[in-house]
C-alpha cells in the first residue's frame, strides 16, 4: 500500500511538496512508524479502521450542517483515518510564529479601536481599515481590562513548494473547529490507541482548560462565580454540534439569541425560574448579527442591545465585537513590515503573497497578473466568494475588472499557492490530497501570553489537485498529530482555577427548557403510536380477507383510534379509506409531512433531542441516533406494511431504551423534571384518548372484549391485569386498573401524581404561594378521579347507538384540564412576556 502510494508520487509528475515522502521518494522520519502500520495492516484492515472511525463519530452525533443543501442536515462528519503529521521540530516553527502573529494581531486591534497610530503614522493605510465591515466604529475606545483583548484565534495553514508554512488565513470573528479537533482525537484514540503511544503524540485538551480558566480570571476580577454562556445561532447552524459540544465540555451554559435580554445595562439569560445575569458570553454568532438595534436590524440570531451593555462594560463579550477587522485579507500585505516596526522581528509565518489594490503599483500588479491570481474582496460574506482570476470567461473578468478599477481599495490578489500534499484514505486507497492545517490559540491571562493547541483540524480535498478545501465544498477532515514527548513540548495541563467556583443549581434556560418538555412529549406520543400502529397491524393483517375492513368491527375501532391518536382526522372515519387502508396506514407511519404521523412525531422527538444535545448524555444521543437510522431504514422506497412492522418492532425496543436511560441517567434537576412533566401530561392525554375510541361504545360480549385486551396491550397493561383479577375481561376491571389504581405506572391517577410531584420539585416562581394554577388543575384532576364512580363510567346508555356516555364525558373533561395543564405549565416557565397566568377557556380547547 505504501509502496504503490510512493510508486504513484515518483510517476505523477506532481509539483506539489508531499507529507509523506521526500524528493527521493523515501518516508519522513515522522511517517516511518505509521507507514510501517498502514503496510502491515493492508487495504481490508484500513477500510475496516475507516468504518470503524465513521461509526464511533456517527454513534457520538457529531454532525456537520451544509447550507442550501436538502440533505445537509445533520450531516455526519467524515473523518480521515489518516492523521496530519507535524514533527517536534517542524511544530516548533509553527508553534512559536502562531504565538508572535497572535500577540501582533493583538497589538492592531487595541491600536485600531484605540489611538490608531498605525492609520495615523502612516503604517496602514485608512481606507483599507475604515472600507471594511469588519470595522465597527460602535466599539471603538471600548476594551476590557486585560493585555490581550484576542482572546481566540486560529489560522489556516498549508505547507508550499519550499516546504515552508504559509498563512492562508486569519480567523478572529468566532473561529469554528475546536470541538470538531476534540471529537475527532477521541475517535481516533478510540481505534488507534496504540498508534498514538507510540508516536508519542501529545495531547490536546491543555487548550480548552486554558481557555476556561482565561474565562473565569477575566470575569472574576468584577465576580467572584461569573456565568458564563456560549452564545449560538442555534440548530440549522452549520456547527451547532459544535457548540453543543464546546458548551457541554467546558460547563457552560448554551444560549442563542432569544434566550437573553438587555435590562438595566446588564445581560439576563431567561430561565425557568426568571432573569440570571450574564458576566461573559462566548459567542459563535458573527459580530454584525450580535445587536439588531445597532448594526443589522433583520438578524433574529443576536440580543437587542448587547452593544450597549458592552460599552458600559456590564458584561465581556468573547472575542471582542469588532474584531472581525484582522481578517481583513488586505492587512496581509502589511504585516511583514508591521511586524518589525511593533515587534522588533521578522515574521516568522509568512502570509500569502497579498497586493492590496488600493495602492497603484500594487493594483498594478493585480490587473497584468490576473490570470494566475486569486482575486478576493477584503470582507467576505455570503454575496462574494474568492474567484480564480483565470477561471473566468471575457465577460466576467471584464466585468471584475471594472469593479476593481471602479473601487480598488475593496480587492485584494493572491498568489495561488500550491500546497503540499498528505496521505488520505480515498475509495479504499491510500492516495495523494492537498491538505490544510487550522490551528487554535487561546490567550493565557494569568499568564500575559498565548497558548498553542499541539495539534488542530486539517482538512483534506476529495479530489486531486483541488484547493478550495472546506466542510462545505466537501472537505474530508483529518486529525492532526503533533510528535514528541509532552515534557519537552510543555504541553501539561494547566489546572482548572476553581478558586471562585462554588457549587450551584444547574441554569436551565427557558428555550431549552421547553425543548426538553416537548422532548418528553414527542417520546411518549411516538411509543403511544408505535404500539397502537403495531396492534392496528397486527389485526389487519390477521384479518380474513372476504369481510370487508369496515364489517370488522375490532378493526375500524382500531383505526379509527389511530386516526384520532394521531389527530389525523378525517382518516379512518371515512369509509372509502377503511375500505383501502393500506395506503393510509402507510402514510401515518412514514410521510413525514403528514401532520401527525408517526414519522413525523419521532422527527419532532428527534429534532428536539438535538436541539439540546448539551444536556444529554453520549449513551443518550447513540440511541437517539438508532432510533433515527431506523427511521430512516422504515422510510425507505417501496416500504410494504409487512417492513413497517417489522421496523414499529424495533423502533419500540429503542424508544423503551431511550425511556430507560433517562431513568438512569439524568440527574434529578430541572432538565429531569421537565422532560417528565411533558412525558406525563403526553401519556395521560394518550392514554385518555384510547379509552374514549375503543371503550366508550358498546358492541356485543365478544367484540367488547377483544377492545379491552387491545386496550391493555395499548397501555402495557394486559399482564398485571391479569395477574391482578384472573378472571374473564369486564370493564370495571380495566377501567379501575387504568383509572384509578395508584400502583399501575399506565394508570391516569398514576401519572397525574407524577406530574404534580414533578411540577413540585420545580422552582416556585412566586415565594409564599402554595399552588401554581397548573398545580391547581392536577389537584382538580386527581379529585375527580379519586371521586369517580367506576360503577356509573361502566353504565351503558341507549340511543342511536350503546354507548358509555358518563365515560366518554369524565373522559373529554380529563382531556380538557390536562390541556389548561399543559398552558400554565408553558406560561409559567417558558413565557417571559405578557401575563403570566391568563384565563384559559376550556371552550376553545380543542376536542379529540
Amino acid at each position: 500500500m505504501i509502496e504503490s502510494y510512493l510508486v504513484d508520487r515518483m510517476f505523477s509528475n506532481t509539483r506539489f511538496l508531499d507529507e509523506l515522502a521526500n524528493s527521493e521518494g523515501q518516508v519522513t522520519p515522522q511517517w516511518r512508524k505509521l507507514a510501517h502500520f498502514y503496510e502491515r495492516m493492508g487495504a481490508q484492515r484500513m477500510e475496516q479502521f475507516h468504518e470503524d472511525v465513521s461509526r464511533q463519530l456517527r454513534e457520538n452525533g457529531v454532525t456537520y450542517n451544509v447550507y442550501g443543501d436538502p440533505d445537509g442536515m445533520n450531516r455526519p462528519w467524515n473523518l480521515d483515518p489518516v492523521p496530519m503529521v507535524f514533527n517536534s521540530e517542524d511544530w516548533a516553527v509553527i508553534e512559536k510564529g502562531l504565538i508572535q502573529r497572535s500577540t501582533l494581531l493583538n497589538y492592531i486591534l487595541k491600536d485600531i479601536y484605540g489611538s490608531r497610530s498605525l492609520i495615523k503614522d502612516g503604517h496602514l493605510p485608512f481606507e483599507l481599515i475604515y472600507n471594511h465591515k469588519g470595522f465597527l466604529r460602535h466599539a471603538d475606545k471600548i476594551q476590557f481590562d486585560a493585555e490581550q483583548q484576542l482572546i481566540q484565534y486560529s489560522a489556516d495553514l498549508a505547507r508550499g513548494p519550499d516546504g515552508q508554512m504559509w498563512v492562508l488565513h486569519d480567523r478572529t470573528d468566532a473561529p469554528s473547529g475546536a470541538g470538531y479537533t476534540f471529537e475527532n482525537r477521541a475517535a481516533m484514540t478510540r481505534v488507534f490507541p496504540d498508534q498514538l503511544r507510540e508516536n508519542q503524540v501529545r495531547k490536546i485538551s491543555s487548550y480548552y482548560q486554558t481557555l476556561k480558566n482565561t474565562l473565569v480570571h477575566l470575569s472574576s476580577k468584577n465576580n467572584d462565580n461569573p456565568r458564563i454562556v456560549y452564545l449560538s445561532p442555534g440548530p440549522t447552524n452549520e456547527t451547532y454540534f459544535e457548540h453543543a459540544y464546546l458548551s457541554s465540555l467546558m460547563g457552560f451554559t448554551l444560549a442563542i439569541g432569544e434566550d437573553l435580554t438587555v435590562s438595566d445595562g446588564y445581560v439576563w439569560l431567561k430561565t425557568i425560574k426568571g432573569l440570571e445575569k450574564v458576566d461573559v458570553i462566548i459567542r459563535r454568532v458573527d459580530d454584525v448579527f450580535c445587536d439588531p438595534l445597532e448594526f443589522r436590524s433583520d438578524s433574529h440570531l443576536g440580543v437587542v442591545g448587547l452593544m450597549e451593555a458592552v460599552r458600559q462594560q456590564k458584561v465581556l463579550v468573547i472575542n471582542p465585537l469588532g474584531c472581525r477587522i484582522l481578517e481583513n485579507p488586505g492587512l496581509m500585505a502589511f504585516l511583514p513590515k508591521l511586524c518589525r516596526h511593533i515587534l522588533g522581528e521578522e515574521l516568522i509565518l509568512n502570509s500569502v503573497a497579498t497586493w492590496w489594490c488600493g495602492q497603484e503599483p500594487a493594483k498594478t500588479y493585480v490587473l497584468e497578473h490576473f490570470d494566475s491570481l486569486i482575486i478576493r474582496m477584503i470582507y467576505r460574506d455570503g454575496g462574494n466568494k474568492s474567484v480564480y482570476g483565470g477561471n473566468l470567461n471575457a465577460e466576467e473578468k471584464t466585468k471584475l475588472i471594472a469593479k476593481i478599477n471602479k473601487s480598488p481599495y475593496l480587492y485584494v490578489g493572491q498568489e495561488m499557492v500550491d500546497f503540499s500534499t498528505t496521505p488520505s484514505w480515498i475509495n479504499k486507497n491510500l492516495e495523494a490530497r492537498n491538505a490544510v492545517f487550522r490551528s487554535y490559540i487561546v490567550a493565557d491571562s494569568e499568564n500575559n501570553r498565548y497558548a498553542v493547541m499541539p495539534g488542530g483540524l486539517s482538512r483534506s480535498s476529495p479530489e486531486k489537485g483541488v484547493f478550495m478545501v472546506s466542510n462545505q465544498t466537501g472537505g474530508i477532515s483529518k486529525d492532526t498529530w503533533v510528535l514528541g514527548k509532552a515534557a519537552d513540548a510543555q504541553t501539561t495541563v494547566p489546572k482548572a482555577k476553581t478558586r471562585h467556583q462554588s457549587m450551584e443549581v444547574t441554569v436551565l434556560p427557558s428555550r431549552t427548557g421547553e425543548h426538553l418538555f416537548w422532548l418528553g412529549r414527542y417520546m411518549e406520543r411516538s411509543a403511544f403510536t408505535v404500539r397502537l400502529m403495531r396492534m392496528a397491524l397486527q389485526t389487519y393483517n390477521e384479518s380474513d380477507e372476504d369481510i370487508r375492513t369496515s364489517e370488522d368491527i375490532v378493526l375500524t375501532t382500531l383505526l379509527k383510534s389511530l386516526t384520532r391518536l394521531t389527530g389525523t382526522l378525517p382518516g379512518f372515519t371515512k369509509k372509502e379509506v377503511l375500505a383501502n387502508a393500506d395506503q393510509e396506514l402507510l402514510a401515518l407511519a412514514l410521510d413525514v409531512n403528514k401532520v401527525g404521523s408517526l414519522a413525523q412525531a419521532i422527527q419532532s422527538f428527534l429534532t428536539n433531542g438535538y436541539a439540546v444535545r448539551d444536556r444529554l448524555s453520549l449513551d443518550t444521543w447513540r440511541i437517539l441516533d438508532s432510533i433515527s437510522a431506523e427511521l430512516t431504514r422504515m422510510r425507505q422506497q417501496d416500504a410494504t406494511l409487512t417492513e413497517v412492522y417489522h421496523g414499529l418492532d424495533n423502533m419500540v425496543i429503542k424508544m423503551m431504551a431511550f425511556y430507560g436511560l433517562n431513568i438512569d441517567n439524568m440527574t434529578r434537576e430541572a432538565t429531569w423534571h421537565l422532560l417528565n412533566v411533558g412525558r406525563f401530561i403526553e401519556s395521560s392525554t394518550n392514554t385518555c384518548t384510547v379509552l374514549m375510541s375503543m371503550l366508550t361504545n358498546s358492541f356485543n360480549d365478544e367484540v367488547d372484549k377483544a377492545l379491552m385486551e387491545d386496550t391493555l396491550r395499548c397501555n402495557e397493561s394486559l399482564v398485571t391485569y391479569r395477574y391482578k383479577y384472573r378472571s374473564n375481561l369486564e370493564l370495571h376491571g380495566v377501567l379501575n386498573l387504568l383509572i384509578v389504581n395508584e400502583e399501575n405506572p399506565r394508570s391516569l391517577i398514576y401519572q397525574i401524581l407524577k406530574i404534580d410531584k414533578h411540577l413540585s420539585s420545580l422552582p416556585a416562581l412566586v415565594e409564599g404561594r402554595q399552588l401554581s394554577p397548573a398545580r391547581k388543575k392536577l389537584l382538580e384532576a386527581v379529585t375527580m378521579i379519586k371521586l369517580c364512580d367506576i360503577d356509573s363510567l361502566c353504565t351503558v346508555t341507549t340511543g342511536s347507538r350503546k354507548s358509555h356516555q358518563n365515560l366518554k364525558e369524565f373522559l373529554k373533561e380529563l382531556i380538557a384540564l390536562l390541556n389548561e395543564i399543559s398552558v400554565f405549565v408553558s406560561e409559567d416557565y417558558f413565557s417571559h412576556t405578557g401575563s403570566r397566568y391568563s384565563m384559559i377557556q376550556s371552550s376553545i380547547l380543542p376536542e379529540i
